[in-house]
């Protein structure tokens, strides 16, 4: 499926769905036919996946008016993907992220590769840059651990479920919490998290080396970690997503795109980064 987008020029975006084990990834190729560079985005978690939607493909589409080619997708088992979403586990994402990187980065003409995650994303772009994968990395409010991402979900989920419930119907996040510590699954915005998955939460760590303010040293390899705060909901925490959906973003867009640019320039002359 082939679509025109009108910005400041016409631009092709092609839907698809890209084979993996047991399951095909929606994808939307955001096409440039003389691409400066490339942009894997790496989305946040199930159901916030649905919530930041428009400002996560306006960004898309703002990279790529800007002749960065961009690929977004779904994670398997979440969206318009297929795949059973209890089955699924982080590793399983991961693999996912490795594959997409390898067809995006195959793509002629040859151009630097540029891993973005938001949320959970940040995690699994931030361990797929930690392998090698990518000329940069670009992180907003990337979590320490995946625990801390489920948590975040869980909190807005309760919040929302708080307003329509009453008396004995209304469960606090911790009462949520010692469900899932004591072996029961729990279905969260329309997804069944097994205990799996909770418990497995702990161990899915973002590496360690990009917690330190000196990543790019380590890596030799440009970084920009952004911490978005409530004016950037709903791709940051709180905020009311009818409300959101109309916010202008062009001031998170524009330095991280200028950003983008700058150090994709420099990968593409060769420059090394210190």
């Amino acid at each position: 499926m082939q679509s025109q987008v009108h910005l400041n020029k016409a631009l092709s975006e092609r839907a698809g769905y890209f084979p993996v084990s047991g399951a095909h990834l929606y994808t939307v190729l955001h096409e440039v036919k003389n691409p400066v560079a490339r942009v894997l985005l790496v989305g946040p978690f199930a159901s916030e996946r649905h919530n930041s939607y428009l400002p996560w493909m306006r960004w898309a589409r703002y990279l790529a008016a800007e002749n960065i080619e961009v690929l977004r997708y779904d994670y398997r088992g979440i969206g318009e993907s297929t795949g059973v979403f209890e089955q699924m586990t982080f590793e399983d994402w991961s693999h996912d992220v490795r594959l997409l990187s390898a067809w995006f980065e195959s793509r002629a003409p040859h151009v630097p590769l540029v891993l973005h995650g938001l949320g959970l994303g940040a995690i699994l772009a931030g361990r797929a840059f930690d392998e090698g994968i990518g000329e940069a990395l670009l992180l907003w409010s990337p979590p320490a651990d995946a625990n801390q991402a489920l948590r975040a979900t869980l909190m807005r989920w309760v919040g929302l479920e708080q307003i329509f419930k009453f008396g004995d119907d209304r469960k606090s996040a911790s009462e949520y919490i010692r469900e899932l510590e004591s072996g029961s699954s729990l279905e969260v915005d329309g997804y069944r998290w097994p205990v799996s998955l909770w418990r497995d939460s702990f161990r899915f760590t973002l590496p360690a080396a990009l917690a330190s303010e000196q990543a790019a040293q380590v890596y030799k390899r440009p970084v920009k970690i952004v911490t978005l705060t409530r004016d950037a909901a709903p791709l940051g925490k709180g905020g009311l997503v009818g409300y959101d959906d109309l916010k202008d973003f062009s001031w998170l867009y524009a330095p991280n795109r200028q950003w983008i640019a700058a150090v994709t320039s420099q990968s593409s002359r060769g420059v090394a980064y210190a």
